[in-house]
């Protein structure tokens, strides 16, 4: 018995003794927060902590710590540790710190990475001009969640971004050219009516019509209209979905007619818009074939 209690007691003095020290976490938070540059680093450090819940309040800390942490964050731009990199890229964002676009482009630009959308998000965060070449070259990733952040974020940057937008749109194809469109269309600058106006002649015509209603500029009203003719039936709800806001006479007989389109949808935009236009009831053919009025989308 005795040699087993003896046993015990020697496991227990050299757990005791090998055991690392506990983190005493509100002693480095308040030396943090009083600018101890190491007590930063240790801070972002625990980012990659896997305790539930725990590396989320570690964020917290460091974004209210603010412009001190800012080095420290820098220095972790491309941590190999995934978490830590977003989270850090994702505090630099927050604390919009234009030193760290360069660095944020080439984790976007890294297909390698995993969710590189968090270094779009965090781009069109900062909201500096400097962040656009990097969100333009991201609009034609394979990734659908990189092109989807990467033209929020030019959406962000606004008025910055609309004519290098239009710059690229110029000579851009396929997804890169649906992205630019779209962020145009909500950006809202008139500057992009003549190059929409072209893009909706082209393979992007649906997207340009939708970015053209966005611009409600009466001066697209008949390239919408042909639009209503389209062989494509999404070409013609979109464009029927964009002459609402802008339309006037002459949109107004065009409608007119698509209500009866073969399509549910067109005809069902086509009403809605006409009603826009017109300020009166409009009665479309649902699915149905009940005749009913549109829901508003509008209010």
């Amino acid at each position: 018995m005795l040699r087993y209690v003896l046993l015990g007691l020697c496991c227990f003095v050299f757990s005791a003794c090998s055991a690392e020290p506990v983190l005493n976490l509100e002693e480095l938070e308040a030396n943090a927060r009083g600018g101890d540059p190491q007590a930063i680093e240790q801070l972002v450090a625990l980012l990659a902590s896997e305790e539930p819940g725990l590396s989320d309040r570690i964020y917290s800390m460091v974004v209210e710590i603010g412009e001190r942490a800012v080095p420290a964050l820098l220095s972790r731009v491309q941590d190999e540790n995934k978490q830590v990199r977003e989270y850090v890229i994702a505090a630099l964002g927050t604390l919009k710190v234009v030193d760290a676009i360069p660095a944020i482009g080439e984790v976007l630009a890294n297909k390698s990475l995993q969710r590189r959308y968090v270094a779009a998000w965090a781009l069109g965060d900062i909201g500096d001009a400097m962040a656009v070449p990097a969100l333009l070259s991201a609009l034609d990733d394979e990734n659908n969640e990189v092109r989807r952040y990467a033209t929020r974020g030019l959406i962000k940057l606004n008025r910055l971004a609309v004519m290098p937008l239009l710059d690229y749109l110029a000579d851009a194809e396929g997804e890169g050219a649906a992205a630019a469109i779209r962020a145009l269309g909500d950006i809202a600058d008139k500057r992009a009516l003549e190059a929409l106006l072209i893009q909706a002649e082209g393979e992007q015509r649906a997207e340009a019509f939708l970015a053209l209603g966005k611009l409600r500029d009466a001066r697209a009203e008949s390239a919408l209209i042909e639009g209503l003719e389209d062989a494509d039936s999404k070409v013609r709800m979109n464009a029927a979905m964009a002459l609402g806001p802008l339309g006037g006479p002459a949109a107004a007989a065009a409608l007119s007619k698509t209500v009866e389109d073969e399509v549910h949808v067109v005809r069902e935009w086509s009403a809605r818009s006409l009603e826009m236009v017109t300020g009166k009831p409009v009665l479309y053919r649902n699915s149905h074939d009940e005749y009913v009025r549109p829901y508003q989308v509008y209010h």
